[in-house]
């Protein structure tokens, strides 16, 4: 079982404590005007691109392969067709918000 620690000593040889500043107290009135004006200020957008976009790109172009049969030679065409439509989806998304 942990021993508990012992308290630090000050570092002065007379046993004196440290000063603690004094802190000033929390206005009601300061901390609501805080409050509106946090209100006021919009706050960032939220983030409306996944961090893993290249993920979802490429599970949606993996479905149009199957989809056209698992045709070689069309890795590009499903690319492109995958990143157009996830893309949109997004920027729709983020002009909903707007």
């Amino acid at each position: 079982m942990a021993k508990a620690k012992a308290p630090r000593s000050t570092g002065k040889q007379n046993g004196g404590s440290v000063p603690v500043p004094d802190t000033p107290a929390v206005h009601t009135e300061n901390t609501s005007e805080i409050r509106e004006i946090r209100k006021a200020v919009p706050g960032p957008s939220p983030i409306l691109v996944p961090i893993n976009l290249d993920e979802e790109i490429r599970r949606r172009a993996y479905e149009l392969w199957e989809q056209h049969g698992r045709e070689s030679g069309h890795e590009n065409e499903h690319w492109l067709i995958a990143e157009r439509e996830i893309l949109a989806r997004y920027d729709s998304q983020r002009h909903q918000l707007a």
